[in-house]
């Protein structure tokens, strides 16, 4: 079976979370109007994360979800996300948070987007009537920092290049070999599209509710070094230092 779109949640220790993340994608993706797929890709949860995923399986077939597990000593989440785009079967992939924050009833509209023509669909948390709702001042704060950045070193407006909800065409994507294995593969792939001249377009959105203290995986002491060598790398590549 062909699929148009895949949907791709990394996943540690994720079990309170990715069932309702699973029940809204289960009436979001109906309203794509193509079949679609979702890979599960789990860094060895502890907890009852791969039973949680087993049931929803058999709870929603149409969703074709399947589940991978990657070793937990080698699964970062640039790790799982390279995992589940080599083993995506549609068209387009979709980027999905298991924390059931996504604004996912904008995946429609992304994937509208790439079946006009675009290669990468951003999804933006500091534009628009509620920009920065619903996330940490430390967010909004490196955020803006690295924004900046992005304009004086790339010459580019791009104010949410690292957010892991996102849309791309699939082998547009894999062609510039993504090589990340933290959350700095969110960037990288997001720099490496625009420095191949592919299409990017952003739609506004953000997080529906505030971030539990156990969701929250993200160390910025553990991925600055990740934001800065990526950036770093694509200013190189400017420069003639080829980086894909």
């Amino acid at each position: 079976m062909s699929f148009e779109s895949s949907i791709i949640i990394p996943t540690l220790n994720d079990a309170a979370t990715l069932a309702p993340t699973v029940e809204l994608l289960n009436r979001v993706v109906a309203s794509t109007g193509a079949a679609g797929e979702v890979l599960i890709v789990d860094a060895g949860s502890e907890d009852e994360t791969l039973a949680e995923a087993s049931r929803l399986a058999d709870r929603y077939p149409l969703l074709h979800i399947r589940v991978l597990v990657r070793d937990q000593a080698r699964a970062g989440f640039g790790s799982l996300v390279r995992l589940g785009v080599a083993y995506a079967q549609g068209r387009f992939c979709v980027l999905v948070m298991p924390d059931a924050r996504d604004p996912l009833d904008l995946i429609p509209k992304m994937i509208g987007e790439l079946r006009g023509g675009a290669h990468l669909v951003l999804c933006s948390r500091f534009e628009g009537d509620r920009a920065g709702a619903n996330l940490p001042r430390r967010f909004v704060v490196y955020q803006a920092i690295y924004h900046r950045a992005i304009r004086i070193l790339l010459g580019l407006d791009i104010p949410d290049s690292t957010y892991g909800f996102r849309a791309f065409n699939r082998t547009f994507v894999q062609a510039l070999g993504l090589t990340g294995r933290r959350m700095s593969v969110c960037s990288e792939i997001t720099f490496k599209v625009v420095l191949a001249r592919g299409e990017m377009t952003r739609v506004t959105g953000g997080p529906t509710g505030p971030m539990l203290r156990d969701q929250s995986k993200f160390r910025l002491g553990n991925e600055l070094g990740g934001y800065a060598l990526t950036l770093a790398r694509a200013k190189l590549h400017t420069m003639g230092v080829s980086w894909f």
